[in-house]
Formats: C-alpha cells, structure tokens, sequence
C-alpha cells in the first residue's frame, strides 16, 4: 500500500533533528566513554529515559534524581541500580577539556583533534571559545583541514549548540592536568609552554610532546604570544621565523635535554 511504503520510506531517511533514532545517537555519545564516560547508561536504558519523557537535552542527565521515584519502579531498576547510575553520573561531572569538548559531538573533532584543543588553549574551554568569537584560523592546527575548521565554526553557529556548551559547564568541574611532580619542579619549564618544529631525533612528536607534559610544561601546537620555547630541530618550518619575529627563546634539541636534565 502507498501509505505503508511511504512511512517505511519516512523512517529510513528522517532528517528531522528531533527524531528519536538521532536523538539516541546524540545521547549514546555523550555518555560514551571518550566522552563524558557515565557507565550503566547504555542505549536501552537511554531509550526507556528518553521514551518516557525524562531526558530532551544531555543537560538533564545531570537532573535525572528529580525522577528518581519513577526511574526506581522502570523495569530492570531498583534502588541499588539507580545509586549505581547516580553515582556514575555525579563522578562524570569531574571531567577534562578533551571529554567535555568530544561530548559536544561537533563533527571529526575526536581523541587526537581535542588533544591538540587543549595544547593549544591551555585546557581552558573559555580560551577555546574566546578563539571562535574572534574568528581564529584553525586550520593552522596540526591535522586541522578546511574541513575540521568548518566544522567548529557551523557549530557554534546553531543557537541550540551555543547554549549546550555554556548550560553544560554550569554542571560540571573541568579538571586541569594533574600538579607538577616535585622531582620536575626544578626544572625552567615548569608552566611554561613549549612548541616543537623540525625532527627532534631519536624521537618521535608525540614522544617529544610526552616529554614536554612530563617535565610540567604544555605542549604547544603553533607559535603566538603565549610560546615560551620554541625546540628548533632539523628541517625547520616557518614556526622558527615567527618565534624570533616574536622574540622567543629558541633551543635546539641538545640544548633543550640538557636544560631538562634528559641523558
């Protein structure tokens, strides 16, 4: 029957934004766990929450105990498996600039591109949305294409998504990297942020990147004001002139394991 087909054909191609099936996707990767990682909120649960009417915005995850009475009689729940997902929820609200900005599911911004967020805007979501409001060019970024740029810039343009990100840091701690280790403290590069051109032998960027974290400092991904170091290895790119354009301290790699006590 036409009217049959014609519903089997709305199903397979919804594009409507508040159609059930997207709406999953949506909250299945915000509870993921690269993202904001709440164990015991798997997609039949989900569906249940969203099917009753308790869940329209991620935001109300973090609401969820105003329904506790209800959630406690849902098949399959109870009071222990209610305090077990209460829990999961309260500890995802200690979370990292990486999980908080991969739970906003902007498009391909995944583990490595929100690594390379935070590095560069100090793990601070307010540096990174300051950079937006000022039309920053992210394609200057390791890995950042036209594409990936496009991406965050579409985003933030959507009001819906622009409250979510504001709405969401009222429920949540963004935990900074963890406290310099005494045995580094010594070191010159405590707190200070170092960018890496050229090949650092023996090792690889992201050891060099490893290294950096290691010694208490931040490792950044291109050269501004806000650069303290720049390590100037073999095959140099066009970071080396702007660092001494900016009057950076630039060090080769023997210069820079030397003053990081590395053998």
């Amino acid at each position: 029957e036409p009217d049959k087909e014609g519903k089997i054909i709305k199903v397979l191609y919804c594009d409507n934004e508040a159609c059930d099936s997207r709406k999953l996707k949506k909250f299945e990767h915000f509870v993921s766990k690269k993202a904001m990682d709440i164990e015991g909120l798997a997609g039949s649960t989900l569906e249940k929450l969203i099917g009753r009417g308790f869940l329209h915005s991620v935001t109300d995850i973090y609401m969820l105990d105003k329904h506790r009475e209800e959630i406690v009689r849902m098949e399959g729940f109870g009071e222990k498996s209610w305090q077990k997902l209460w829990d999961a929820i309260q500890k995802s609200k200690e979370t990292t600039f990486e999980r908080f900005v991969i739970s906003m599911d902007i498009p391909m911004i995944g583990n490595d591109a929100s690594r390379t967020l935070a590095a560069e805007f100090r793990n601070s979501l307010s540096e990174f949305i300051d950079a937006v409001y000022s039309q920053y060019d992210f394609t200057q970024l390791p890995n950042f294409g036209n594409i990936l740029h496009s991406n965050i810039y579409d985003w933030f343009s959507v009001e819906e998504n622009h409250c979510l990100w504001y709405e969401l840091q009222e429920l949540v701690s963004i935990q900074k990297p963890s406290e310099t280790a005494p045995a580094i403290a010594g070191t010159p590069f405590v707190n200070k942020t170092i960018v890496v051109t050229g090949k650092v032998e023996p090792y690889t960027r992201d050891e060099v990147h490893a290294l950096i974290t290691s010694l208490g400092a931040k490792a950044g991904s291109s050269v501004s004001s806000k650069t303290d170091f720049l390590i100037c290895g073999d095959k140099a790119g066009s970071k080396l002139e702007k660092a001494r354009s900016l009057g950076i301290r630039v060090l080769t790699p023997f210069e820079f394991f030397s003053m990081a006590n590395v053998a």
